[in-house]
C-alpha cells in the first residue's frame, strides 16, 4: 500500500476549520446596568431631624413586635410605618422605591435572636446606682 503524502500544515489547518461542526457559543452575560432612579436623589423628600427622632422612638416602642414579625430582615420606615421589608438591602431599596419613590426612607435591620450580643459590664452594680442617684438630683 502506498502511503499518502503529507499535506502542508496550512492545508491541514484549513481543512480542519472547514470540516468542524459549528459549535453553539453562549454569549457572555452582559453586566446588568443600574436602572436610573425614578426620582433623582436630590429631588427626594428627606425626613426632618424631629421626624427621625419620632420614628426611632416608635421603633423602640414596637421593638418586640418587629423582632417577632421581621427577624433577620431589613425594614424601610416612613411616617412610623413599615413600608417594605426584605432579606437584603438591595431588595429593600428596590421595594421601597416602588412603594414611595419620592422619599428617602429610614432603613433599619432587625436581627435574629442569636445575632444579638450581650456585653457584660465590668463595673459594680453600686456604680450604676450612684450614677442614677446623681442623675435624679
Amino acid at each position: 500500500m502506498k502511503a499518502k503524502p503529507k499535506k502542508a500544515r496550512e492545508t491541514r489547518v484549513a481543512y480542519r476549520v472547514r470540516t468542524r461542526k459549528a459549535r453553539l457559543v453562549k454569549p457572555r452575560a452582559k453586566p446588568r446596568a443600574r436602572q436610573p432612579l425614578a426620582v433623582p436623589w436630590a429631588e427626594r423628600i428627606a425626613p426632618t431631624d424631629e421626624q427621625l427622632m419620632e420614628w426611632h422612638l416608635w421603633l423602640n416602642e414596637h421593638a418586640d413586635e418587629l423582632e417577632e414579625k421581621y427577624p433577620g430582615q431589613y425594614l424601610a420606615i416612613w411616617d412610623k410605618r413599615v413600608i417594605a421589608s426584605a432579606n437584603t438591602r438591595r431588595q429593600l431599596y428596590s421595594l421601597a422605591d416602588r412603594v414611595m419613590p419620592q422619599a428617602i426612607h429610614l432603613v433599619t435591620y432587625i436581627p435574629h435572636a442569636h445575632e444579638i450580643a450581650f456585653v457584660p459590664s465590668i463595673f459594680p452594680v453600686e456604680w450604676s446606682q450612684l450614677a442614677d442617684a446623681e442623675h435624679d438630683e
